[in-house]
């Protein structure tokens, strides 16, 4: 019984380590920009993408923790992350970090070539020396963070041989931007006293909370509006799913909007947008997979 609830503990402490949910959905994009080209590509290559990037994005969340344990260790919502609540030490953190990092970067060079190594690089290292230290310095610095959500699915259509100057891949970028963006700030607003004491400048000080949320709906109607581009651009090619796509699309921009019109309590109505957009963009991802699937198999 010991055992069983020790080993709990470590998958939880793992999962808190590598940020889980959101690599996973790193790699699910990659994954995605690699399927939605509409080439054959093998089912070895496309193990392998997924795999490095969701690799190199659990390395980020590794090497972010070890940057920020110690402002980490002073907020209700980071607290119990392994590097914030002692349970691991920043030497220990170091070397996960280089291990999964080095791995995911070996992955992609083995099985998709240079160039998509080299931008899983340049994602990785903007997160880390740039986005990271910017946000004790400007608000902005959630803006700047964005390529490193832009360019898993770029890599993935690279990966699989897709046109560098086409713009489909650009359309599936900017849904991720328009997602990052929201999600971050739905995601702080609950903590912004704590946040502003550390000394981390992620928010906006001269918007209140309510016209922050504003504005973040504002951007979920943008990503809403790039979701129903995926059909006429051709990233999801299947009448049936086509439909879906766009039918989701219209009912969440109503779910949103309904929701942000009767917000009273302003961190309850950010916990609903934040789950709603992790739902949303994982079944508009799905479903951007499934066409893929489908169209690989049947024609």
């Amino acid at each position: 019984m010991n055992s069983c609830s020790e080993t709990m503990t470590n998958l939880t402490a793992l999962s808190r380590l590598i940020r889980l949910p959101l690599s996973v959905m790193v790699a699910l994009s990659a994954l995605t920009g690699a399927l939605a080209t509409g080439l054959h590509i093998s089912g070895i290559t496309l193990w392998a993408l997924t795999w490095g990037i969701f690799l190199l994005s659990a390395a980020c969340s590794v090497f972010n923790q070890v940057q920020e344990r110690f402002t980490d260790a002073l907020m209700r919502r980071t607290c119990r992350r392994p590097l914030a609540c002692g349970a691991l030490t920043p030497t220990t953190g170091m070397v996960i970090g280089v291990l999964l990092g080095s791995g995911g970067l070996a992955t992609l060079f083995a099985a998709t070539g240079t160039a998509t190594a080299l931008l899983g690089l340049v994602s990785t290292s903007w997160y880390l020396l740039v986005y990271t230290p910017l946000k004790r310095i400007s608000s902005l610095a959630v803006i700047a963070g964005t390529p490193c959500g832009a360019l898993p699915p770029i890599i993935g259509w690279l990966a699989a041989g897709g046109d560098p100057l086409d713009p489909r891949p650009l359309t599936l970028a900017l849904l991720m931007v328009l997602w990052q963006v929201p999600h971050y700030w739905l995601l702080a607003l609950p903590d912004r006293k704590e946040l502003r004491q550390i000394g981390f400048k992620v928010l906006p000080d001269k918007l209140s909370d309510h016209q922050l949320l504003s504005i973040s709906h504002f951007w979920i109607l943008g990503m809403v509006t790039t979701t129903l581009l995926l059909p006429p651009m051709q990233l999801v090619q299947l009448p049936l799913l086509q439909g879906l796509v766009a039918g989701l699309a219209i009912s969440f921009a109503i779910w949103t909007t309904h929701i942000q019109r009767k917000t009273l309590f302003v961190d309850k109505t950010a916990g609903k947008l934040r789950i709603g957009l992790h739902l949303y963009l994982g079944l508009v991802l799905g479903t951007i997979l499934l066409n893929g699937l489908l169209v690989r198999f049947t024609f």
